[in-house]
């Protein structure tokens, strides 16, 4: 079949590749100059940042991509396990350093707060039900139109539906596992890796926060974005073709089916196409108005209310090490729903965001010149669009940011030597996704 992916990024790249290697003669198109997405790369004056995801989670899932097109993971990447995987600083003072080695894990959380390592354990063990009922849905067959399952699959139970906790909240899960309300807060935390606010996402979404605590969290040698480059390699080396620099404009259609793709300068034929683009976008793909998914047309056109959250991301080049600093930190805020007020009901740049700090030469020191470091800060962030112009807003927002670490115990204006940064806006242009979303829709 000849199939066209939209989308260069990890799912588009990784999709291209399994097809490549089934035989199909496939095309991957991306708008931007250089594959990746989201999932970006930055590099000035020696240092060397992730633009985007930071961490890595679940590798036998690339290893098993990597092995269905061909190649071995060890091979292609090198993964340092990073453990514990990060540490949770409190407006209080206190933290607490969370890992996937349960033993040492308890220990420090009953040092913490006596009672909350077992409350830990408890909330694993509730996580670990929810793992088992979602597992199969999120890595085999959609589950609907029911079907008959095949010989050797699992057959659905209803009680993964119990398992799933469908009438609560994240919140409400972490109310009803432990009670340490500074725990809490790592376990509500779950909800900003889909983009939601935890007092409406479903309890479900703490298995975003279970596989890092339950199996592990790695670093990939060189950056994330070195997936990106083994996973270009894997499509080239299957025999697929990416093309940069190629926005589409129309999928069209003939008696229902996919016929061919229109881009700026030519036409495709196809008899497939894999679309992993933002859904908002999709719509006017297909009715051929794809002018208005162009990025840097007005946002206020395309932006809808509901869109998930999205990130205000600092990197910055420092000189000189941080004592006592570990490859993943979050300092949360005194007051988190004031958080995702501002995100999702104000719609205004947070005030006292949670910070997310990735040392990333703590465990990569290739990343910074000798004996310096290189941080990304995140701060979650509404999206770009009618009522919030981030353009406007971004000099003013990154001062306030670095005043933001300075009253949460790390102050490094004195020693910033090259800086970056990448808005909901620069999102948006970069990749498409109205507002710079970075979950579509919440």
């Amino acid at each position: 079949m000849r199939i066209a992916v939209l989308g260069a990024g990890v799912g588009g790249l990784a999709a291209g590749a399994r097809l490549a290697a089934l035989g199909h003669r496939v095309t991957v198109l991306e708008q931007a100059a250089t594959p990746g997405g989201k999932c970006g790369r930055v590099e000035v004056g020696g240092y060397t940042f992730d633009s985007g995801p930071s961490l890595l989670t679940m590798p036998w899932v690339l290893a098993d991509l990597f092995a269905d097109t061909g190649a071995a993971l060890e091979d292609e990447l090198e993964l340092l396990r990073v453990e514990p995987g990060t540490e949770y600083r409190f407006a209080d003072g206190s933290s607490v350093a969370l890992g996937a080695d349960l033993p040492p894990t308890v220990a420090a959380l009953e040092r913490f707060s006596p009672g909350a390592g077992e409350d830990w354990a408890r909330h694993l063990g509730a996580c670990a039900g929810m793992w088992r009922a979602s597992a199969p849905v999120l890595s085999g067959p959609a589950p609907w139109p029911p079907r008959r399952p095949r010989r050797g699959e699992r057959r659905p139970s209803p009680a993964d539906l119990l398992r799933i906790r469908p009438w609560r909240t994240l919140r409400g899960l972490a109310r009803s596992t432990v009670r340490d309300p500074r725990l809490r807060l790592v376990i509500e935390r779950g909800a900003t890796y889909a983009g939601a606010d935890p007092r409406r996402a479903p309890a479900a979404l703490a298995v975003a926060g279970y596989v890092e605590h339950a199996f592990g969290a790695w670093h990939v040698r060189g950056g994330l974005y070195a997936i990106v480059e083994a996973l270009t390699r894997r499509l080239g080396a299957a025999g697929g073709e990416l093309r940069l620099g190629t926005a589409v404009r129309r999928v069209t259609t003939v008696d229902e089916r996919v016929a061919a793709v229109e881009t700026d300068s030519e036409t495709l034929d196809c008899d497939a196409v894999v679309s992993t683009v933002d859904a908002a976008l999709e719509s006017t793909l297909l009715s051929g108005d794809g002018a208005t998914a162009r990025p840097g047309a007005p946002a206020t056109a395309r932006v809808k209310p509901e869109r998930s959250l999205s990130g205000f991301a600092l990197m910055l080049g420092l000189r000189g090490r941080t004592p006592r600093l570990g490859h993943h930190t979050i300092l949360f805020p005194p007051d988190y729903d004031a958080e995702f007020d501002d995100v999702f009901v104000h719609r205004r740049p947070v005030r006292d965001p949670t910070l997310y700090v990735a040392a990333a030469s703590v465990t990569d020191p290739d990343r910074a010149p000798p004996g310096d470091e290189g941080w990304f800060v995140l701060a979650n962030a509404p999206v770009h669009g009618e009522r919030l112009d981030w353009d406007a807003h971004a000099d003013a927002y990154e001062e306030h940011l670095l005043d933001r670490l300075a009253r949460r115990g790390l102050d490094v204006r004195d020693r910033i030597a090259v800086r970056a940064r990448r808005t909901p806006a620069d999102l948006e242009r970069e990749t498409g996704a109205p507002g710079g979303a970075i979950y579509g829709a919440a």
